[in-house]
Order: C-alpha cells, then structure tokens, then sequence
C-alpha cells in the first residue's frame, strides 16, 4: 500500500525533510522551551545509570529520576511529559532516596537540558517511555515545544508510524509475493509496548503491551487508519500478562475492537504461498493469527529441501511445510500439531495451494508422535522443531529448558540415520534467546545431541525476519527468536 501525500502528513503535524546529525554535541536546555506548559516534566539524575537512556535507550526507571514538576499534581497515567536530564552531576555526599517527589517550582541552580519526550506511567517499573529522543529526532523535537500535549502524542505517532512504512518500504515489503509482515515492532521502531501486523491487503492487527497505549487506544487507531489505505480494518489486540506487570488493570478484556466477530477469511501471501486465516474470529487464537517472524526462515530452509522428506513439528499453519514443497521441492512434507483447528487450518492450505498427498497433516502430541516413530524406525532428512513459547520468563527458563532438551534429544533419533540430515530448532521465548548471549539454547542443544547419541555440527543462526526492526540501544533485549540450524552426520546402522 501506498503511504498518504506528504501534504496530508504535513497537515497531521508530520515533518518531512532531513534531520541534524543524532551527534549533536548540545541539547536544547530547559529555558528553550517554549509553548510547552502544559507538558509535566521528569528530570532525570546525571549519573553512570543514566547514561544509557542519555545514549539513546527508551525506558527510565524510577530509580533514575530526581523529581518531577511543571504542576500542581504529579504527571498521570499516560501522560506525555518532557524528559530532562541534570546538565551538571549533582552532589553524591548526600545520596538521594530512591523515591523522587513532585515539585511545583524546581530549583532554578539546578540547570537541565531536554533529553525527549515519553509517556509517564506511575505503576510501572519503567515509569517514563521515551517516544521521541531530542538529539536523533531534533526537528521532532522542536515542532512539540510548540505543541500542547494533546497534539504531541499524534504528532510522535505520525512521524513514527510512518518512518516505520518507509522502512519496510525499503525492504521491499509489501509486493507481489508478500503481502502479509510486521509493519511496526515496539521499540525497534521507536514507540516502545505497541506493534501492528499488515495481514494481507485490507487488516492490520494491533499489539499492545503496554499501558500507554491502552490508555491512547483511541488516537492510535485514528493515526494508523489516516496513514493506511481506507479500506483497511483495524484489530486491537492486547498482552494481558505484560499489561498487568505494566500497571493496567482492566487486563480480562483481552481484546477490544469495533469490528464484529465473525468467520471471514483473509488470504495472504509470504513468498509465493497462500495462507488462509480467520483475523476476526473470537478466540485470537490458532485461527486468527499468522507468525511473519519466520518467513525469511521458512525460505531459506526450503533451499535445502529438494528431493528430501520433511517433518514439520508444532506446525501451525503449515508455513515450513508448504514453504519446503512449493519453493524447495521436497519430496515429502509431514506437519503435525497438537491443535485440531490449526490441522483444518493446514489442509485448507495445502488445498488452496493445489497440494497433493506429497504434504499431510497430522493431529498428535509431537513427544507422543516422535516416541512412536522412533519405535517404527520412520526418519526424515529435514526436521523442523518450533514449539511455542516454553520460558514466559526468566523463572521459568530452568524448567523450560528440560522440555527443550528432551525435545531435541527425540527429534534428532528421527534425523536419517544413514544420509545424515538437518534439524531446524527454534525457540521463541526472549529468556532463552538472551540467557548467555544465545549460548544457552545451543549449549542446551549439545546436551539433547549427546543423550540421542548424534552429533552436531552447528550451520547458522538467525533470528525473526527483517521486518521485526530492533533497537540497537536496547539489543539483545528486543530479541527474542532463535532459529538454529544443525547439520546432523549419518551413523553406521546395524541390522
């Protein structure tokens, strides 16, 4: 789809034109601002913790602020404030609390410069988002000194929003044979708790996680859907989990949307496939959702599929499947999935595609399918492992890693014993992506390698596809997906 007119961007409060170099040796001080009354302001301590948010990270930590003021109450839920920072270190003789407190008139000896702008959030561990940095968005910047709060948060959105379409412009998405990809990626792209996926040609689903966003769900929705072409609906989406730990407490909603439920199908297309999926359905579940993340995973494995059997585990909607016959010619694709609504999901594919029985879906437990094809002897010479998310958490990463292995150890006894073949892992869970810089899912690889008796030679890994932009001041805590490629040897086979 087409981005809207430049003088339409314009008229929404949207800047186009180049920018100041982001290393500009000096800030705007707190005395330049102007027009900005009725922004409360969070000044934030010059200190070695500080640094990083200085440097271009987006989320502030209470333990970071000095205090807050511009008026009579402190800044509410929501609220889109100035961020400040101390231009001199302050004295460290009298260590400060880690509570900050509000104050109407701050002292004018303590001299401030404008770090950016970002929405407040009291409840929450991060109480300050940054939305806009003044040094990597200076004309930005300067265009919501003169701005009312109100008109600042639309403006932020529509420079945002829109940067994000000229990027998967460039990376050539959508087109002919891609229509379906993540159009915005949280704090990759520069608003931090809020993503939207572009399923085919007329739905974007929106994904929120943080408070900031339910609470603006309003002005959102109207920026995205003046940026989208007008035939488009919008899908508001929600991570009850995350929200919760945000601070926001109406969280058993799950989803709010103006768009009535129902069955309508939309097809979409992620390099030359068909898929069919139910984005308005009820239950925001298997039907109504599809993983971008792993397209360009999905194509490159196909290139080593010719003439080759596949077994897809946790195959959703086929994606690996279809990818490995359509693009790879692969002699045999089988998918299994424990859900029986993803398997009709799959057949409906595999038809839509004008697949025969070179491609089958199976409904099973894939421990269950795997213990009983070791038993029959049946082996593949491509297998691909993609469960859901087995580690929500740190807490969690321990007990997680025990499925993971075993997981392992039964897919790689199926690897053809004889050729040798190749074992796609993956895992989507941040805890164990980022556990040792990713050395812990290959380590925990290893380990599944060893109790199966097969070797392994580790060939590349990748992440999710380039449309999940990251943040490089924030890296690696925006990764979360891991897609490791191993080349299994063939072993002597006795009879």
């Amino acid at each position: 789809f087409a981005i809207r007119s430049s003088e339409s961007l314009l008229m929404k409060g949207f800047h186009l034109g180049s920018r100041r170099s982001c290393l500009a040796r000096s800030m705007t001080t707190s005395s330049d601002i102007s027009g900005g009354t009725s922004y409360a302001k969070v000044v934030i301590k010059r200190n070695r913790q500080s640094m990083e948010f200085r440097k271009g990270s987006q989320l502030v930590f209470e333990g970071a602020i000095a205090y807050t003021s511009g008026s009579e109450q402190s800044p509410q839920m929501g609220d889109l404030v100035q961020v400040l920072v101390e231009q001199e270190k302050q004295n460290t003789s009298k260590k400060r609390k880690t509570s900050y407190k509000h104050v109407i008139s701050p002292d004018d000896k303590i001299p401030t410069q404008l770090l950016g702008w970002g929405v407040y959030n009291p409840q929450s561990l991060y109480r300050v988002r940054l939305l806009c940095h003044a040094n990597l968005q200076p004309k930005l910047s300067h265009k919501l000194t003169k701005r009312n709060r109100d008109e600042g948060l639309s403006i932020i959105l529509s420079n945002k929003l829109s940067a994000a379409m000229a990027t998967r412009k460039s990376l050539g998405l959508p087109n002919s044979e891609t229509n379906t990809y993540r159009l915005f990626n949280g704090e990759g792209d520069g608003l931090s708790g809020l993503a939207v996926d572009i399923l085919g040609e007329r739905v974007a689903v929106v994904m929120s996680s943080a408070t900031w966003c339910q609470v603006h769900q309003e002005t959102i929705q109207e920026v995205l859907q003046d940026l989208l072409p007008s035939d488009y609906k919008i899908i508001w989406r929600t991570t009850p989990s995350r929200l919760h730990q945000d601070g926001w407490e109406d969280t058993n909603e799950g989803e709010k949307t103006e768009i009535q439920s129902s069955d309508e199908e939309v097809i979409v297309y992620e390099s030359g496939v068909s898929y069919k999926i139910y984005p308005f359905g009820e239950d925001g579940g298997q039907k109504t959702g599809f993983y971008c993340d792993q397209r360009e995973n999905r194509k490159h494995l196909a290139g080593y599929c010719n003439g080759k059997t596949v077994l897809d585990l946790c195959c959703y909607h086929g994606g690996f499947s279809l990818a490995a016959k359509l693009l790879g010619g692969a002699s045999h694709c089988t998918g299994v999935d424990s859900s029986q609504v993803a398997i009709d999901i799959c057949q409906e594919n595999k038809k839509m595609n004008e697949l025969n029985e070179d491609v089958s879906f199976v409904k099973d437990d894939i421990a269950k399918f795997m213990k009983e094809m070791a038993l029959k002897k049946q082996y593949w010479d491509v297998i691909v492992l993609d469960p859901p998310k087995l580690a929500p958490s740190v807490s969690g990463l321990q007990r997680a890693s025990r499925k993971y292995h075993s997981l392992n150890r039964d897919a790689l006894a199926l690897i053809n014993p004889i050729e040798g073949g190749l074992l796609l892992t993956c895992t989507c869970s941040a805890a164990m992506t980022q556990k040792d810089g990713g050395r812990f899912f290959l380590e925990t690889v290893q380990q599944a390698a060893t109790a199966a008796g097969r070797p392994v030679k580790l060939l590349q890994t990748s992440g999710a596809a380039p449309c999940h932009v990251q943040s490089p001041a924030s890296y690696p805590a925006g990764a979360y997906l891991t897609a490791a490629l191993f080349w299994v040897p063939p072993v002597s086979v006795e009879e």
